[in-house]
């Protein structure tokens, strides 16, 4: 007699046994798929794929590779961020280019005088006040010729100059008259006295 251990086991062989018979005889019925070139059932047919069938070997497309070569000789300069307050710089770039334009102009003239003179300002130093004196804005030392100013955002200084924005490494000034805006970089030394 057998013990429920020997019938397991045989069960288990027997089981094995036909799975396997199974599996031998689909691996042997098993057909070779048919290999058919693809048609165009539908539609119109394409007069390229016609003319790829008769040309033997691979075709090169020498347009594309010559668009990827100066795809790749591009330059690549990262986009603007458009959501960035504008620059003093490129205010003063604008205001360069529209006098360029006309230079002989009158108000190209005055432009460049009154940028002329704000040039003769100097960047001295940063003024950080306590709390309660930052809600009045924070202070500047310009300096032009032999005068000394201690400036505000938003004071005038000399009748016709205005003080736009005031930040650690810049002032920037403008000319009532003319419009025109510079930015003075903060001076690491002292302006030379004439």
């Amino acid at each position: 007699m057998m013990t429920t251990n020997q019938k397991k086991v045989a069960a288990l062989a027997t089981l094995g046994l036909l799975w396997g018979g199974i599996l031998v005889w689909e691996w042997l019925a098993v057909e070779e798929p048919a290999r058919v070139p693809l048609t165009n059932v539908s539609g119109p047919a394409s007069p390229a794929r016609a003319r790829r069938g008769i040309v033997d070997g691979l075709h090169v497309q020498l347009d594309l590779l010559a668009a990827a070569r100066t795809q790749r000789e591009m330059t690549f300069t990262p986009p603007r961020n458009i959501f960035a307050p504008p620059r003093p710089a490129d205010s003063e770039a604008a205001l360069a280019s529209q006098s360029e334009l006309d230079p002989g102009s009158e108000q190209a003239l005055r432009q460049q005088a009154a940028l002329a003179g704000l040039a003769q300002f100097h960047y001295l130093g940063f003024v950080r006040m306590e709390e309660e004196w930052r809600k009045n804005g924070e202070l500047a030392v310009l300096t032009k010729n032999d005068d000394l100013h201690v400036v505000r955002t938003g004071e005038t200084v000399e009748d016709h100059v205005v003080v736009k924005v005031i930040t650690q490494e810049s002032v920037t000034l403008q000319d009532r008259q003319s419009r025109v805006e510079h930015t003075v970089l903060l001076s690491e030394e002292a302006p030379v006295q004439p």
